[in-house]
């Protein structure tokens, strides 16, 4: 009994996984790759900046991180999560706006949790691991990193 339930509640899920396009499925496991390689690399820099860089608090140490993970998180996503899409000059451009935002996010977030909310500083590090891929991925796919409007190519 237990088995026909489960392959029941399997069922519509591997359904739609089978709809869903392969290439945005690939798109989404590399995003997700390079976002977790890029998260751990600024949660480390938040960790060392707090307990390293004492007289720092952690909304300090989340700016300092951000702006050491900046030039990593374009490198990650631009070689790995869009390496398919080709290379415009306002790319970078549009990847700093697209940043700015999840900068506001980022350490607002951080002060919020920290200073008003008088929690730890690793919540506000969750934060942000819940909030900036969300955030970031639609962005940078049809913005950011958008594929070339020559319909003879393809992206």
């Amino acid at each position: 009994m237990r088995h026909d339930a489960d392959s029941a509640a399997i069922g519509p899920v591997a359904a739609l996984l089978a709809r869903l396009d392969p290439a945005l499925l690939r798109r989404v496991l590399r995003y997700g790759c390079a976002g977790v390689a890029v998260s751990v690399f600024y949660s480390l820099v938040v960790i060392a900046g707090v307990r390293f860089l004492h007289p720092i608090s952690p909304t300090v140490a989340s700016i300092v991180a951000f702006v050491i993970t900046l030039p990593v998180g374009y490198f990650m996503h631009s070689r790995v999560s869009f390496s398919d899409r080709p290379y415009d000059s306002f790319q970078p451009l549009r990847f700093a706006v697209t940043t700015t935002a999840s900068f506001i996010v980022a350490v607002g977030g951080m002060y919020w949790i920290t200073e008003i909310a008088d929690r730890s500083y690793l919540l506000g590090i969750a934060w942000n691991w819940a909030m900036i891929p969300a955030m970031n991925f639609l962005t940078y796919m049809f913005w950011v990193f958008r594929a070339a409007r020559n319909k003879n190519r393809n992206a």
